[in-house]
C-alpha cells in the first residue's frame, strides 16, 4: 500500500496531519521532502521561470505591458466609414434570406 500523507516534525517524531489506515506495529518505509514557506515557493517561481528563459521555451517579461491605447476619434470615424455596409448586418441578413 502507498499512502502519501503531511506530518510535521516535532521533537524528534513525524507526526501526521491525518490519521494513517495502517494497523499498529506496522513497519513503513519513510520518505522526507519538505514543503517550502511561501518565500521559498516565490524564490522556486523565480528560479524554474529562469531556467524556461534560458531553454527558449518562455519569454522574458522586462516591463510590465502597457494597454494599447484608444484610437482617436477621427480615426475611428474613419474606419467606421471604410467597414460600413450602411444598415446593419441583420437586416442585410433578413433581406438575403427573402430573396431566396
Amino acid at each position: 500500500m502507498r499512502e502519501q500523507v503531511e506530518a510535521i516534525y516535532q521533537n524528534g517524531i513525524l507526526r501526521p496531519l491525518t490519521p494513517l489506515s495502517l494497523p499498529e506495529n506496522t513497519r513503513v518505509e519513510v520518505t522526507v521532502q519538505s514543503i517550502p514557506s511561501n518565500g521559498n515557493l516565490q524564490r522556486q517561481h523565480q528560479a524554474v521561470r529562469q531556467a524556461l528563459v534560458t531553454a527558449g521555451l518562455s519569454l522574458s517579461i522586462l516591463e510590465p505591458i502597457e494597454p494599447l491605447s484608444e484610437l482617436l476619434i477621427t480615426r475611428r470615424e474613419e474606419l467606421a466609414r471604410l467597414f460600413s455596409v450602411g444598415k446593419p448586418l441583420s437586416e442585410v441578413i433578413l433581406e438575403e434570406r427573402e430573396t431566396n
